[in-house]
């Protein structure tokens, strides 16, 4: 029993433990799954990442918002964002560290299901909003193919937005790295 386990903890960590290859360079691209929280609800997004060069990412990304205002009842928030991501630093090949620059479209309503203050014949309010956005990511690499991914981002948006002038995110996730 002991030897069966000890086998499965060397194959376990074979996976797992830090090779020095491939971490950042050319053509490498990843899909992440996050989950986090922004300042009036929770969400969850998706993107993916392509190393433009070994230092330069850029990132797209897809993130539906949702969670309760007071007086406007229950909200949810569609948006798409694309950022232009340099490498800020980086500590050995563990953990890289990019600014991200750029820009976010969306859509959002509230009153869902009816459950703010307008009337009951009321049209819910929805509207399109788009504005630039900046933050920071860090991935922390298990291998060459799985990191954890902490992001952190603040936005502008334009056109009367219903839900939060200046949207702050946090989230943590996966991200699976393939070429």
């Amino acid at each position: 029993m002991k030897k069966l386990l000890l086998v499965a903890l060397a194959l376990a960590g074979a996976g797992t433990s830090p090779a020095l290859a491939q971490r950042h360079v050319k053509h490498i691209s990843s899909w992440g799954a996050h989950l986090g929280r922004s300042e009036k609800g929770d969400y969850y997004e998706l993107s993916y990442n392509a190393m433009l060069t070994n230092k330069l990412a850029l990132r797209a990304s897809g993130l539906r918002d949702a969670g309760t205002l007071g007086a406007q009842g229950e909200y949810s928030t569609y948006q798409g964002r694309l950022f232009i991501a340099p490498q800020l630093f980086r500590i050995g090949e563990f953990a890289y560290v990019h600014l991200l620059i750029g820009a976010g479209a969306g859509y959002e309503r509230t009153n869902e299901n009816r459950t703010g203050e307008l009337a009951a014949d009321a049209n819910e309010p929805q509207r399109f909003t788009y504005g630039p956005q900046a933050g920071a990511e860090v991935d922390f690499f298990l291998g060459n193919r799985l990191s954890l991914v902490a992001t952190g981002t603040k936005g502008y948006l334009f056109n009367n937005p219903l839900i939060d002038q200046w949207p702050g995110n946090a989230s943590a996730g996966l991200r699976y790295h393939f070429r």
